[in-house]
């Protein structure tokens, strides 16, 4: 990628390749016009697949050429910004690549227009949402503005705009957004990493091209910057030593719930597999000059993020649990092993190749199990020796979601509906917020089903003449 600064776009040919589908590059194409670029939005999408998108440029100048791309708008542009999605063996990419046009992202566009102001830049395989949510949280409590952008969803070109030194910027990354990461000087101020498993192998190919891509994070750092790294990860020594600054181990035996006037049922992310990032952020905002003290009440009230372990309405002694964003077959591992009673495990996408060996003990023990797509198609194969014939293979999500439900509403008392997915969301949905939110609204209509049919039952008893 080339070093591009946004007051440098004025006049310019800019094309944004990938509208995305997070509304970032609504965001982007809004900032780049505002800018004075002359804008061309290519995507492999048509205009009906982008339709909503679109509706919201609909009073803008720009142009479009959807449906695919083309060599010409790569030799018509002066800049090219290359939507995070786009994979670096794209062939209209290496095309780009051979032409006198500059190749950025919106990312480095952004961090070039803010380089001074203080960042925290979070990635890691799990726990990057939460993580990140809770760090912005407890930076509010300082005097300035804090921002929390990135991976997040929206446009990071577009929210630091106005933006100063006075204010804070927390990010959260993904190795797609990292791999072409071209940092300011002595940025991030702070880099945190929750973990590292391997993970969207079937775009970096290998683990070590995927560290690789995570550990850019640190390309910016000089010895006045810190990187905050969990303790009892496997491979942190090596990581340790590629950072150019102050190293902080986080042991889960150091938080101490009392430091914040709290005990343990009081803390968020208190899952063993968590505690870690809780710990990193929490020492970073006190180093960062948040007291201890103060953090106790934003640490109490904080309520987590949508689709991370979230409980739903369900009936009485009985869980429903949305964990849609897991898409990675440890995090579902993780979950089942904190449930306890009666388990229905809904899973299933688009196979990312990764070691299911993990999902597979924690899984056996499920009473039933609901599976969708390639990815559900062999973890039903792994586990075959071990489950027999309580796992049913559905031919899409929505019918694999009806079933589940059907027999979660059948349950005795203390039985849980998880739904994990463990697998992309690429095979069925734009993104894995889209998968989730119709699980949602599915639990919703089902149960307000069942609960008509129960007061309907209930009449009927009362009255048996009617």
């Amino acid at each position: 990628m080339d070093r591009v600064h946004p007051q440098e776009l004025k006049g310019l040919k800019v094309l944004l390749m990938g509208l995305g589908s997070f509304g970032g590059g609504i965001g982007c194409a809004r900032t780049l016009i505002q800018l004075g670029a002359d804008l061309m939005i290519t995507d492999l999408r048509n205009a009906e697949q982008l339709a909503d998108s679109l509706a919201e440029l609909h009073d803008l100048d720009f142009e479009t050429y959807l449906g695919g791309h083309s060599k010409a708008l790569f030799d018509w542009a002066d800049v090219v910004v290359v939507n995070p999605a786009v994979p670096n063996d794209a062939p209209y990419l290496q095309y780009a690549r051979s032409q006198p046009c500059k190749l950025t992202t919106e990312i480095n566009l952004a961090l070039a227009q803010v380089p001074d102001v203080p960042a925290v830049a979070i990635t890691g395989t799990h726990g990057k949402s939460t993580t990140a949510s809770l760090c912005a949280d407890l930076l509010s409590l300082l005097p300035g503005r804090t921002v929390l952008a990135g991976n997040m969803g929206g446009s990071l070109l577009e929210v630091v705009q106005d933006l100063t030194i006075d204010d804070r910027l927390v990010l959260e990354l993904s190795s797609f957004q990292l791999e072409r990461l071209v940092a300011p000087p002595a940025w991030p101020k702070a880099a945190v990493l929750t973990c590292m498993r391997e993970d969207h192998l079937d775009r970096h190919h290998t683990f070590k091209a995927y560290e690789q891509a995570k550990m850019r994070i640190l390309i910016g750092q000089n010895k006045e910057c810190t990187l905050y790294l969990p303790a009892n990860e496997p491979g942190m020594h090596s990581r340790r030593q590629q950072a150019p600054g102050h190293v902080k181990s986080m042991d889960p035996r150091g938080l101490k719930p009392a430091e914040f006037g709290l005990s343990w049922n009081e803390m968020p992310m208190a899952e063993p597999y968590r505690v870690s990032a809780l710990h990193a952020i929490t020492k970073l905002a006190a180093d960062w000059g948040v007291p201890r003290l103060c953090m106790g009440e934003v640490l109490r009230n904080f309520k987590g993020l949508p689709h991370r372990l979230q409980f739903l309405a369900s009936p009485e002694h009985l869980q429903l649990i949305d964990n849609g964003i897991a898409t990675h077959p440890e995090p579902t591992a993780e979950a089942l092993r904190c449930i306890h009673g009666s388990v229905l495990l809904l899973a299933g996408g688009k196979d990312k190749g990764l070691p299911l060996r993990q999902l597979v003990e924690a899984a056996s023990s499920c009473i039933s199990l609901h599976l969708f797509g390639t990815g559900g198609r062999r973890l039903a194969e792994e586990l075959a020796p071990r489950v027999q014939r309580r796992a049913h293979i559905h031919p899409n999500f929505e019918t694999a979601c009806h079933a589940s439900l059907a027999e979660f509403l059948k349950l005795p008392k203390n039985g849980t509906l998880l739904f994990s997915p463990s697998f992309s969301s690429y095979d069925e949905f734009q993104n894995f917020q889209q998968r989730a939110t119709l699980f949602q609204n599915i639990c919703t209509f089902n149960l307000k089903d069942a609960k008509r049919e129960a007061v309907t039952q209930l009449q009927r008893k009362a009255n048996p003449e009617r």
